[in-house]
C-alpha cells in the first residue's frame, strides 16, 4: 500500500480552511465585520427551530428602495454589508428563506443606540414544512 506523502494531506486543509471562516462568502474577521463609512453591517446565523444551522439559505436584508442578498454557509451564517452610514440600522428589515422551509422567527440582537460601527446581528429561524 503506497502512503500519501505528507503534502497530499496538508494541502487541501490548508487550501479549504479559510472558507470556514467566511459567511456568505464574506470574511468575519474584526476588520472586515466592521461597516466603517458604509454604516453598519448585519450578520447572524439562520438556524432550524430548536436545531442546527441551515446551509445555503438566503437572507434578503431589505429597506425601501432596495435589497441585499446573501446566502448562508455551511453553519447558517451570514454577512451582508452596511446599507450607508445614514441609514437607520432598525430600519432594514431581514428575512430568509430555504425551499422546503417556512420563516418562523428573526431574533435582533440588542444594539448601543447610537453607534454606527459595530455590526448588528440578526438570528433568523426556519421551521420545515
Amino acid at each position: 500500500m503506497a502512503r500519501l506523502p505528507l503534502i497530499a494531506i496538508l494541502l487541501p486543509a490548508i487550501c479549504f480552511a479559510p472558507l470556514l471562516a467566511h459567511a456568505g462568502g464574506v470574511s468575519l474577521l474584526n476588520q472586515d465585520i466592521n461597516g466603517g463609512a458604509d454604516g453598519p453591517s448585519f450578520f447572524g446565523f439562520v438556524r432550524e427551530v430548536g436545531g442546527a444551522g441551515v446551509n445555503d439559505a438566503k437572507v434578503t436584508g431589505e429597506l425601501k428602495g432596495g435589497a441585499l442578498v446573501t446566502a448562508t454557509d455551511i453553519l447558517g451564517l451570514y454577512k451582508l454589508p452596511g446599507f450607508g452610514k445614514d441609514v437607520n440600522p432598525d430600519d432594514v428589515a431581514i428575512s430568509c428563506a430555504k425551499d422546503g422551509y417556512k420563516q418562523a422567527n428573526v431574533v435582533r440582537r440588542p444594539h448601543p443606540a447610537g453607534d454606527v460601527k459595530d455590526p448588528i446581528e440578526i438570528d433568523c429561524y426556519l421551521q420545515k414544512l
